[in-house]
């Protein structure tokens, strides 16, 4: 969040930007938006005002604060953080047993499949779509906008990873339905 407010939003603004850009990657809800927001202006880490909204009433607007940015910083500067991701559909993977049918599980990693497929195309689109109208695409991007393609890079090649390992794991589990399948017979 803090990130995001080099430049002054709104609550709603920054909501808008997860959907747009950082949804690959990190979700958030206005419902977690809002509470935060009012948290880091508590602790001195962003400044709020009142301002203009196009519809409704006023709206408020967030910027960080000084504080913010050296917050920001220490962050930056304290190296990666690795080994917090929850991968949800991957807790559902390791629990598939419970189905205790292989059609169910293969049913499962078929459609996780089709759902990695469906986020690779449109992040691929999003990056044709970049290099297409801009021609300081990638390495003359300034550097709000270069490091974010990095980004837009990382979920491209992960979610491809992916996506070949739900292939893997689909030609596994058909080979084992076959081989469960003949043990049976065999009974």
């Amino acid at each position: 969040m803090l990130g995001l407010l080099r430049e002054p939003h709104s609550g709603y603004d920054i909501k808008k930007h997860f959907e747009q850009s950082l949804r690959n990657f990190w979700q958030a809800e206005l419902s977690q938006i809002y509470p935060l927001l009012q948290k880091m202006e508590a602790e001195g880490l962003v400044r709020s005002r009142h301002g203009a909204s196009d519809i409704g009433p006023t709206k408020r607007i967030y910027k960080r604060a000084q504080k913010g940015t050296k917050e920001l910083h220490r962050w930056l500067e304290e190296g990666p953080i690795i080994g917090k991701d929850r991968i949800s559909y991957l807790a559902q993977v390791y629990f598939l047993a419970d189905l205790d049918d292989i059609d169910k599980a293969i049913s499962y990693m078929k459609s996780l499949r089709d759902e990695i497929t469906k986020k690779v195309a449109a992040l691929e689109i999003i990056e044709s779509n970049w290099r297409s109208n801009d021609t300081r695409y990638p390495n003359d991007l300034a550097d709000e906008e270069f490091y974010p393609h990095l980004t837009l890079a990382l979920g491209i090649k992960r979610l491809g990873a992916t996506g070949e390992w739900c292939e893997d794991s689909l030609r596994k589990m058909q080979v084992r339905r076959r081989w469960t399948n003949a043990k049976r017979s065999q009974l």
